[in-house]
């Protein structure tokens, strides 16, 4: 089996511009107050995650991600030891990726939001994906604000 690399944020972006398919691994009440943004991502749970794990194909290259480096770890960690042999997590989590100049997403008070910061403020909504699964669990994320 190979090793589960630990990742820069800029190292994930190439490798999820190269075809890689990345995790943003929120809390287990399914929130997140700060995602990735500027790459394509799937918010979901380590639970959400393993429930999935039937559906998930063994030879795509995954990365995780979540707010700190134990989250992406974890995530990582748990394919890793499911068969999973291209896998990776973001060193520093979203605040690495944050602190090294990419984009996040900020959630008004840990839910779905949308808005715009150009405005100065993000207002609360449903995410509106028409999966309800998304719009309970946090599927998605508000604001853009870069760095």
């Amino acid at each position: 089996m190979s090793e589960i690399a630990k990742l820069k944020p800029e190292e994930a972006i190439q490798k999820i511009n190269e075809g890689a398919v990345f995790f943003d691994i929120i809390d287990e009440e399914g929130f997140s107050v700060v995602a990735y943004d500027g790459v394509e991502s799937t918010q979901l749970t380590l639970l959400q995650l393993l429930e999935k794990l039937q559906w998930l194909d063994k030879d795509v290259n995954y990365i995780a991600g979540g707010y700190d480096d134990a989250s992406g770890f974890k995530a990582a960690n748990l394919l890793h030891h499911q068969g999973f042999e291209k896998v990776a997590y973001v060193s520093g989590g979203v605040q690495a990726w944050f602190q090294d100049g990419f984009p996040v997403k900020y959630n008004v008070n840990g839910g779905c939001s949308t808005g715009s910061c150009d405005t100065g403020s993000c207002s609360t909504g449903s995410c509106g994906t028409d999966y309800e699964e998304d719009d309970y669990m946090g599927g998605c994320s508000g604001c853009s604000c870069g760095h």
